[in-house]
């Protein structure tokens, strides 16, 4: 009897201990380029840099590296707190960004987040990877919530800034330059973005991927805003560092086409437009592809072609101000002159003056032209 006691004790410590160390385990959830698609594996984080996460799963003999850029989320394990209160705290801002989420449901659950995260802080102090990972995911929701509500943006880049400057060497780095980046983007301080985005490829031991991500980030960034001396001058570094069939291609060639438009190498504008239109569902290459393709037809004296291009951003892809600014300014001339149309006109015209195109050169112009 006794030693049927002993065993059923032990049997019970042992799966207690069982139990234990498989929640206590920390756990990566990544896009799996092998697989094509999301994975996720439990373990013990053993390192952390720049270039990733090292877990060493268990049985396995050699530890794996996550880099950086596919790392989507981490749980890490605590001994300081427990583990459904944590995920009870994180859960409002997974909630959030569901698709089926409303707006106004999104608002109230990243709010939500931000305070019941924060609230969490004391508890963990003395769990220093948990408390600096709770502070990332702090400014990611405000990051997002600042995409809603404009008026926190000071306050979410100044907490992106911060997980920066606590973690110089982290796979939150590389995520925290990048949203505080985007954020500086939608603030109009393009400067700051820049320096962000290249900041980036300086950080330390940075892998070549990601100082070439860097590059065509900042690519990217001068042709929106069309500093194109600049954008042909890193384009010349960037066309060597990405590979036949890497989609980012499209993106180089949408550059290169943009700059032999302004230099009125014209042969193969159209050609190389549709060509950029058909590879990519990117909004932004699109509206921007749509875009030169009407300039390019404007050139070419063939208003009527012009006029559908640039309609179609106005219907289609009308997310990007910038784009839809200028496709709106066309429509408000050629309404009248290709469609004999002056009420579509003055529409597109009217459109043109709302104060979410304050910044645009285009309403500049169109105010001009009154």
């Amino acid at each position: 009897m006794l030693r049927n006691f002993v065993r059923l004790f032990i049997g019970c410590g042992f799966m207690t201990f069982f139990v234990f160390s498989v929640s206590a385990q920390d756990s990566v959830k990544y896009i799996d380029k092998t697989k094509k698609g999301e994975n996720e594996i439990n373990g013990l984080i053993t390192g952390d840099s720049v270039k990733g996460l090292i877990i060493k799963i268990q049985k396995e003999p050699t530890p794996k590296l996550i880099p950086s850029v596919d790392i989507i989320n981490v749980n890490y394990s605590s001994t300081v707190i427990g583990s459904i209160e944590l995920k009870s705290a994180l859960g409002k801002e997974v909630r959030a960004n569901l698709a089926t989420t409303k707006e106004a449901d999104r608002i109230k659950l990243y709010e939500e987040s931000i305070k019941d995260v924060s609230e969490l802080l004391p508890k963990v102090k003395s769990d220093t990877r948990l408390s600096k990972y709770l502070n990332f995911r702090i400014a990611k929701v405000k990051a997002d919530l600042a995409k809603l509500k404009p008026d926190i943006l000071p306050d979410a880049i100044k907490s992106l800034s911060g997980v920066r400057i606590d973690n110089p060497d982290s796979w939150m780095t590389l995520s925290s330059f990048k949203i505080e980046a985007e954020l500086q983007e939608i603030k109009g301080d393009f400067d700051a973005a820049l320096k962000l985005y290249q900041g980036i490829g300086k950080l330390p031991g940075v892998p070549k991927e990601i100082k070439t991500d860097s590059d065509f980030l900042v690519l990217k960034l001068l042709m929106r805003t069309n500093r194109m001396a600049e954008a042909e001058t890193k384009l010349k570094e960037v066309e060597s560092l990405i590979l036949e069939g890497d989609p980012r291609r499209v993106q180089v060639l949408l550059v290169k086409t943009q700059a032999n438009l302004l230099n009125d190498q014209l042969n193969t504008i159209e050609v190389d437009l549709n060509k950029v239109i058909d590879s990519s569902d990117e909004v932004f290459t699109r509206s921007k592809a749509f875009n030169l393709l009407g300039e390019f037809y404007l050139k070419k004296n063939k208003e009527a072609e012009a006029f559908w291009a640039f309609l179609i951003v106005d219907t289609l892809y009308n997310q990007d101000t910038d784009e839809h600014a200028k496709a709106l300014y066309h429509l408000s001339i050629l309404f009248d002159k290709v469609k004999n149309d002056p009420i579509r006109a003055r529409q597109s015209k009217d459109k043109l003056l709302d104060p979410i195109y304050l910044k645009s050169e285009y309403q500049k112009k169109v105010s001009a032209d009154k």
